[in-house]
């Protein structure tokens, strides 16, 4: 079983990791309220302050980031000194902009074959008993947000597979992953595709074999299910770690980078596997 190192450590309540197109690793600081680079020492410098509290992200084709801003509303017990109302913004040039606001707290995101960029709402934390209808949206840049399926309990991570017809979102109070068949740009009904026993789960990724990769908050793993939803491996992250996203990169695309919240640091899997490309890129 591959054993993880540690890429960069004091990084506060870390989340959506990004491997650009050019070759940095970025990540999101929830309570820090800003985007990291990492250098390849190690070293971590400020990207942008965006406030609030920035979770997911994802890269378009013109090198602008997208990033699901939760508001603050979860993800921390600190809180960024600069606020920001949760919506979905835009960096480019070290400016951040709102291409959508007025949501409960957008938890992650990303592009989808259409071009439209597909993002989950859990809209806010609270007990699983008092917890409203997840939400799961898509938008075309420079449109509106448009609903397209409501119910999940507090929806997530969110990925296309292989098949780009087959939407995948996590549901975390479910402890499982929904699969939605996209068809003239709505969603079908949810279907189950796997369940995450132990831990609930987070962000997620593929692999160019299909295997998708599911940060297993709580569990100090990360979880990888085969084609027909049934766990093939556990990456496991260290005693104490709660692993809230991940995403490949690398200078070969091999390297499985896990973002460890509680220990405040990014991890590193050498998985000999090259990552399923994201869109717009496949």
């Amino acid at each position: 079983m591959p054993e993880p190192r540690v890429v960069a450590e004091g990084l506060g309540f870390t989340e959506g990791p990004v491997w650009t197109r050019d070759g940095r690793l970025l990540v999101a600081s929830i309570d820090h309220g800003v985007i990291y680079e990492i250098g390849a020492g190690g070293g971590a410098g400020v990207l942008v302050e965006t406030g609030g509290g920035p979770n997911g992200m994802t890269e378009g084709a013109d090198g602008v980031l997208y990033v699901a801003q939760n508001g603050g509303i979860f993800g921390a017990n600190s809180r960024s000194r600069k606020p920001a109302p949760p919506g979905i913004q835009a960096i480019e040039g070290g400016r951040v902009r709102y291409l959508a606001d007025g949501l409960g707290a957008p938890n992650d995101l990303c592009f989808g074959p259409d071009g439209r960029l597909y993002f989950t709402d859990p809209r806010g934390w609270a007990r699983p008993e008092d917890l409203p209808p997840g939400r799961v949206y898509a938008m075309a840049l420079g449109g509106a947000p448009e609903l397209l399926a409501e119910g999940p309990a507090f929806t997530n991570g969110i990925a296309f597979g292989p098949d780009a017809t087959r939407l995948y979102v996590a549901e975390t109070f479910g402890r499982r992953v929904l699969v939605y068949l996209v068809r003239d740009g709505a969603l079908g009904e949810p279907e189950e595709f796997c369940r995450i026993d132990p831990g609930m789960p987070d962000g997620m990724c593929f692999d160019v074999d299909g295997l998708l990769y599911v940060a297993a908050t709580s569990a100090e793993q990360v979880q990888v299910f085969d084609r027909d939803g049934v766990c093939v491996e556990r990456l496991h992250c260290g005693d104490n770690a709660l692993i809230t996203n991940c995403c490949f990169g690398g200078s070969d695309g091999a390297a499985l980078f896990a973002t460890d919240s509680r220990g405040q640091r990014v991890l590193a899997f050498e998985l000999g596997v090259a990552g399923l490309p994201l869109f717009p890129f496949r």
